[in-house]
């Protein structure tokens, strides 16, 4: 699945869209929080790792207001195990398009938001390796993942966490080729991306069922690249792991045909 992330260049993307588009709300919005006052961290990564829980900047819209927050990527999900019958709860970084109006009905209705993300990365299988590829726009533009959060409110301190889970589709022909894990109980799957006019559909709080499943669809392979990076999950390059140098192009001769 797709656990891993980049956020480490939008800022320069954002950057160039606020000059180039002045009338663009989202890089407006971005400048005006993270560039006039600062009002909180924008969360950079060259790859942020799911396991770890991090925390990333997302875009919301409440009441009408659209804003950026930083939560936790991870997504508390309880239910009644069909085996043991037995009451448990897991951790998801990702909710599949396919049920989340059986599992997160509340969450999609009422707290969806956006991720935005210069590229993620994906694992691709041969003959029992593993190669690491990061997939990214075509374009000098920005990936928009949609995902979902939930609120939570510590009744002793009053303390308010947030969390979130990115929402999967069925892939593209592109991301398909990719994601080709033998053992992926749900099949091949890719991020939820929203093109950047999309966004303020999708995050439309008055957006009914059946114009949000008209926007969970595969991303245009069109508008994505993909190239193999360094395996920087391992020990041998973990010293890499914040640095440029995970997002280059990466030769594996076995993957030559």
């Amino acid at each position: 699945m797709c656990y891993w992330v980049g956020t480490k260049k939008v800022r320069e993307a954002m950057a160039k869209k606020f000059n180039s588009e002045p009338q663009d709300e989202i890089a407006q919005l971005f400048y005006q929080t993270f560039v006039a006052k600062s009002d909180i961290e924008f969360k950079e990564y060259y790859v942020a790792i799911g396991k770890n829980k991090p925390i990333l900047t997302t875009l919301t819209v409440e009441n009408g207001i659209k804003q950026f927050r930083n939560m936790q990527w991870t997504l508390p999900y309880s239910y009644v195990d069909s085996k043991t019958g037995s009451f448990t709860t897991r951790e998801l970084l990702n909710s599949m398009s396919e049920k989340l109006f059986t599992h997160h009905k509340e969450l999609i209705m009422n707290h969806r938001c956006i991720l935005p993300i210069n590229g993620y990365f994906e694992y691709y299988h041969l003959k029992g390796e593993i190669y690491p590829y990061y997939i990214y726009p075509a374009s000098n533009e920005l990936f928009y993942a949609g995902g979902i959060f939930e609120r939570k409110i510590n009744e002793e301190t009053g303390e308010v966490s947030e969390s979130f889970s990115i929402i999967t589709t069925p892939p593209n022909p592109l991301t398909e080729k990719i994601h080709n894990n033998p053992k992926a109980p749900n099949g091949s799957k890719m991020l939820l991306l929203i093109k950047p006019e999309r966004v303020p559909d999708y995050l439309n709080e008055k957006l009914s069922i059946t114009e949000m499943k008209k926007l969970f669809l595969p991303y245009d392979e069109k508008l994505m690249k993909a190239h193999p990076v360094m395996r920087f999950q391992r020990k041998e390059y973990i010293e890499y792991l914040n640095t440029p140098k995970v997002l280059e192009h990466c030769d594996y001769p076995e993957l030559v045909a």
